[in-house]
Order: C-alpha cells, then structure tokens, then sequence
C-alpha cells in the first residue's frame, strides 16, 4: 500500500509526464508571410501588354522594390502593414514609385489590398489541397471590367517542399494556383491564368498573371463573326531577385 506521501508523489510525477508529453501546436504556416517595419524585397518583375487596336506588344523589363515602411491601426482595430512598390527599368539608377499594398495579417487569414481591390492571398493553417474563394471581397457585378476575377477559387498544392527559382533554393515553400480558364472559339477567346509561389521565412518568391481577350473585328451580312481582334490584355511575371 502507498503512503500519504508516496501517493501524492506519485501524482506529481503523473502529472509531470502528461504536461511533457502534451501535443506542440500546430503549424499554422504563419512563417510563409512574414511581415515587419522596415522589411525589404527586391525583384525582377516583366510586364507584357497587347494591343488589340494594331496587334502590338509592349514587353518591358523592370526591378521592383518592396518596403514595408509603417504600419498603422485601421477601423476595425487591426494592424495594417504598408508596402511601397518602386521601379525601375533595367539598367536605370532611378526609382519611382508605382503603388501600394496594405497587408492585414489575420489568424485565419492573410488579406491584400491592393489598388482598392482586396484579395485573401493565404488561408491558415496551411494545408494541402485547402481552397477558398480569394476574390469573395471584389464586388465583380459591379464593373465589367472586374469580371474575370469572379469565381476564383484559390487552392494551395505543393505545400511545404523545397523549391528554387532563378538559382536561388527554398527549403519550404507552397504554391497558390488561383486561376487556370480559357476559352477558343470563332466568336470570342480568352486566357485567365494566375499563380503565386511563397517561401518560409521570405513571403512572396513568384507570381505569373494572365488576363487577356480577344473580340469579335468583324460580322457577315448574316451577323456570323468573320474573324478575331488580336489580344487585349496583360501578362505580368514577377520573381525574387534577393531580399534585405
């Protein structure tokens, strides 16, 4: 039979071992977007823009710069961190600015507001295969030239693997396809592509958008299409050159 003492000993002891041996918590993947005062990014960023009007495209060459340079508390009580993006064409010495971005950082999720358009870029926890719907906040029956942001639906693949880009190698790192849609036929086509890649410790690595159109030039005596305008649209790439 225990004594007094040994059974409260014992006791002890047993609720030493359950508190050591409770779960860690779990990984919400909050390290895929860190965010900070004074933070720092540069990248290589292409733009591409077709002109239906003559058939032209304009492709241009940039480095982008991204800083977090304040953050601020906004209506409804949250922090707000604020990104100025400059430019620069390749080979120039001067920046200037171009937009920029408010990151509210939520426990469910991270928002990007960007050009009076807010998107939820990433959802926690982080988990394969997990989708939301990442435009839900545009109001895209208002503007029909916001249109082909409705029903995205955002899904994460490729979660927490190594990757690399441009000679530069991530130990984690996830994608986040949002758009893959297009269409061919003799009256109307288009393409609507859009991906981004984040890495652990370092937020946005990779991001490839596509959005363009093409309209109907001209009608037979009947009203049948006769042939298509070129494309009317954007292509925009942009990858991490280094971070500060």
């Amino acid at each position: 039979m225990l004594s007094g003492v040994g059974l409260a000993g014992v006791i002890l002891l047993l609720s030493s071992c359950h508190k050591s041996e409770q779960a860690p918590s779990p990984d919400m993947g909050y390290g895929y977007f860190p965010i900070y005062v004074g933070m720092e990014r540069h990248y290589w960023l292409d733009s591409i823009v077709y002109h239906d009007f003559d058939g032209s495209v304009d492709t241009s060459h940039y480095e982008a710069w991204d800083q977090v340079d304040t953050s601020y508390t906004d209506d409804s009580g949250q922090t707000v961190f604020r990104i100025l993006r400059q430019l620069r064409p390749l080979g120039s010495a001067t920046w200037q600015p171009n937009t920029s971005i408010a990151i509210t950082l939520l426990p469910r999720r991270m928002e990007w507001l960007e050009d009076n358009l807010r998107f939820i870029k990433l959802i926690f926890p982080v988990q394969e295969n997990a989708s939301w719907n990442g435009n839900v906040y545009i109001e895209t029956n208002l503007n029909p030239d916001l249109q082909y942001l409705n029903g995205w639906t955002y899904t994460y693949q490729q979660v927490n693997q190594p990757a690399s880009l441009g000679g530069i190698r991530f130990d984690s790192s996830l994608t986040v396809m949002q758009a893959n849609d297009s269409l061919l036929s003799h009256t109307y086509a288009f393409r609507t592509y859009s991906i981004e890649q984040y890495a652990r410790g370092i937020g946005l690595v990779y991001r490839h958008f596509i959005h363009w159109e093409q309209q109907c030039a001209s009608y037979d005596s009947q009203g049948n299409c006769q042939a298509l305008k070129p494309r009317n649209g954007v292509e925009v790439i942009l990858s991490l050159k280094d971070t500060l």
